[in-house]
């Protein structure tokens, strides 16, 4: 079977990629990616589905959409193995390649950073004003969102009490309705927050970029499979309905990954990683 992408003329390194592995590397059915809960269920199904349509069309099998409606459950379900491809944090990633023998592909090419916000209206000027107060979080195992906004305040003495809740979408909620005094997310996941949303949170500290958030694949997928998909999404930033796609979905570009990408992961996040291993066991 040839598809679309298979008659492409062989310009480039990405075209060369697919024409190799067009044909039976993409024949044995559908694969199912698992997207992490930035936001509720129905918006992220806007904004991924169309891609993963396009996705599967270069593919030549249906990439199908799965999520969860909270971000432990999706580890969950990352961990007892019901994806095959997962977009997921860092620290999920690290967490599958120990006990599920998962393995990066691609990520976004734009590094992401953590952030914390605060209310508009807010009496908070910096972070050591947080002392004390409620700061909300999406999970654990958030790498920006929770890990590097956490070990920032934590550097600077500041005491805080957590609040755990589902996505980044719902701590910025949270912020705004005054269930916490701050809340930590990520540049990107703020960015598509609606312009009212935006206009009424102030960002109180930005951390350190670091890799984003990889797309990883199982074994069972197998290595002709994954270097199809891998080639597929690299093309995906080649033309103008593969940038569309992706921008629906707030990605900006795809670049090479690797297990060594979150090699730093596995130093900072180290107790994440354990915690959440510990959390999806049976």
């Amino acid at each position: 079977m040839r598809g679309a992408l298979c008659r492409m003329r062989k310009g480039g390194t990405f075209f060369l990629l697919l024409a190799l592995w067009c044909g039976d590397a993409a024949a044995q059915g559908a694969l199912v990616v698992g997207v992490t809960p930035q936001q509720s269920a129905g918006r992220l199904a806007e904004s991924w589905v169309p891609l993963l349509e396009e996705a599967g069309h270069r593919f030549g099998a249906p990439l199908t959409f799965r999520t969860a409606p909270a971000t432990e459950e999706f580890e969950r379900r990352v961990l007892a193995g019901e994806y095959d491809v997962v977009y997921g944090s860092p620290v999920l990633y690290v967490a599958a390649a120990r006990v599920l023998g998962a393995r990066a592909i691609a990520r976004q090419r734009q590094d992401e950073q953590g952030v914390l916000v605060v209310r508009g209206d807010s009496a908070i000027a910096a972070a050591a004003d947080l002392q004390g107060r409620v700061v909300a979080f999406p999970a654990a195992s958030a790498y920006g969102a929770t890990i590097l906004t956490q070990a920032a305040l934590r550097r600077q003495g500041v005491g805080f009490q957590t609040k755990t809740l589902a996505s980044d979408e719902s701590v910025y909620r949270a912020v705004l309705d005054g269930m916490a005094d701050a809340g930590g997310g990520a540049l990107r996941t703020l960015g598509r927050q609606d312009m009212e949303t935006r206009s009424l949170l102030r960002v109180l500290m930005i951390t350190e970029p670091f890799a984003a958030y990889p797309v990883f694949i199982l074994p069972r997928v197998g290595q002709k499979r994954a270097a199809h998909l891998q080639a597929v999404l690299f093309s995906l930033d080649s033309d103008d309905s593969g940038r569309a796609a992706l921008r629906r979905a707030t990605l900006q570009g795809i670049a090479l990954a690797d297990d060594h990408t979150y090699d730093p992961v596995r130093q900072l996040g180290l107790d994440a990683v354990e915690r959440l291993l510990k959390g999806a066991a049976p």
